[in-house]
């Protein structure tokens, strides 16, 4: 988990990069490999008074990040280790704000498993 202080902070599957969360910006990037440059696609979150907080989870097969009051992310790798659907959600409305299946990695010869997400601090 990213301390407190840091504005952006990245989570990783896999070890490759799949989230951005941007707290003085107030949003949520997502990187999808077949785009020209990483973290293209995004949604603003919701105020969320001042502070995000991030904690992470997971459920069965899904991955999640709760983006203080703001927002939910979930994550659900696929069984070939290459794709992900994520979805962010509105946590007070449960409105859905951003939904897209994204090719998070590269894979260089056969098939690999989902592993846990790691949250990386950036900057």
């Amino acid at each position: 988990m990213a301390d407190a202080a840091s504005a952006r902070c990245e989570l990783h599957l896999d070890g490759w990069p799949l989230l951005l969360v941007d707290r003085v910006a107030g949003c949520v990037r997502v990187n999808d490999l077949r785009s020209r440059a990483m973290f293209t696609h995004g949604v603003a979150l919701p105020s969320a008074g001042g502070r995000l907080s991030l904690r992470a989870g997971a459920v069965a097969d899904e991955l999640y990040l709760l983006v203080g009051d703001a927002a939910a992310v979930f994550v659900v790798p696929e069984i070939n280790g290459v794709h992900a659907h994520v979805r962010v959600v509105e946590s007070a409305a449960g409105r859905l704000l951003l939904e897209r299946a994204v090719r998070y990695r590269q894979v260089l010869g056969g098939l690999v498993s989902p592993s846990a997400a790691i949250l990386d601090r950036q900057r």
